[in-house]
C-alpha cells in the first residue's frame, strides 16, 4: 500500500507543479494588464475570466491531494492527543471514510458538470467569448486524486500510523 501511496504522491507532485505554473502565469497575466491599462489605457481583454475560470479554480483545487499526501491539512488534535491508540485508529479511519465520502461526491458532481459544460462549448459572457470548459475539470481532477490518496491511507491506517503523522514543525519556523 505505501508504494501506492508513493505513486499517488508521484501524481500529486506533478499536478501541485501544474498550479505552481499557473500561479505564475496568472502573475504575469496580471501584471500585463494592469501596466496595460496604466501606461496604454488598454487592458488585456477577458483578464478576469482567465483568472476566475482557470487561475484560482486550478490553484485551489489541484493541489489538494499533495497537502493531504504530506498530512499539512489543518488539524486539531484536541481529543486525538487524549484517547489510546485503538481509539485514535478508530478515529483517524472515521476521519478518513467521511473526507473519502465527501470527495467521492464532489468528484462526481463536478465530473458531471465539467462533461456539461464540455459538451455545450461552454463560454464565458464577458467583454470577449472565452472559452471556459477546461477549467471546469480541475476540480474533479485534484477531488479525484484526493479520493484515491484518502482510500489508499484508509486500507493502511489500521497496521500503521505512518500516513497520519504531520510533519514536525510549527507555524513561527
Amino acid at each position: 500500500m505505501e508504494t501506492v501511496i508513493g505513486r499517488l504522491g508521484w501524481v500529486s507532485r506533478i499536478i501541485t507543479y501544474i498550479a505552481t505554473a499557473l500561479a505564475a502565469l496568472m502573475m504575469v497575466h496580471v501584471t500585463i494588464d494592469v501596466v496595460l491599462s496604466q501606461f496604454v489605457a488598454e487592458p488585456l481583454p477577458a483578464t478576469v475570466d482567465y483568472v476566475s475560470y482557470y487561475y484560482m479554480v486550478g490553484l485551489v483545487f489541484l493541489p489538494l491531494p499533495f497537502v493531504e499526501f504530506t498530512n499539512e491539512h489543518i488539524k486539531v488534535d484536541l481529543i486525538h492527543d487524549l484517547i489510546p491508540a485503538a481509539g485514535k485508529t478508530v478515529l483517524d479511519m472515521l476521519a478518513l471514510a467521511l473526507s473519502a465520502v465527501f470527495y467521492g461526491l464532489l468528484t462526481w458532481q463536478t465530473w458531471i458538470d465539467a462533461l456539461e459544460k464540455y459538451a455545450v462549448g461552454e463560454k464565458s459572457m464577458g467583454m470577449a467569448a472565452v472559452t471556459v470548459w477546461p477549467g471546469r475539470f480541475f476540480l474533479p481532477i485534484g477531488a479525484g486524486l484526493m479520493v484515491l490518496l484518502l482510500l489508499a491511507k484508509l486500507i493502511q491506517r489500521p497496521s500503521t500510523d505512518a500516513g497520519m503523522a504531520s510533519p514536525n514543525h510549527d507555524m513561527y519556523e
